[in-house]
């Protein structure tokens, strides 16, 4: 039985040591008073649940995640759109405030 210091085991789940100090709290992960310190064996470490990664976008030529904005594209014609726009009552709020 092999025991883990907080820290190890935070390098190990790739978290904060305050996260597996949060995990023992909530008893999530079961743990060991040793002296003054708390360890951790390491197949509770090894049967908690890994969280699963999420997948990166695929980068396309520019870089950047997603399609390039060319001039024929349809949303071409949003860009800048809004300038002319009529103001609403929701980019006047303030004015609602400093009535009151």
């Amino acid at each position: 039985m092999e025991l883990l210091t907080v820290q190890e085991t935070a390098e190990m789940l790739k978290v904060t040591p305050i996260t597996i100090r949060r995990y023992i709290a909530e008893g999530r992960l079961p743990a060991l008073k040793v002296g003054k310190g708390v360890r951790v064996t390491k197949e509770a470490v090894e049967r908690m649940p890994r969280p699963i990664e999420p997948k990166k976008p695929a980068l396309g030529r520019t870089g950047r995640a997603g399609r390039t904005l060319s001039y024929d594209d349809p949303l071409w014609k949003l860009v800048g759109s809004a300038t002319d726009a009529r103001p609403t009552d929701a980019t006047r709020k303030h004015e609602y405030l400093a009535d009151s």
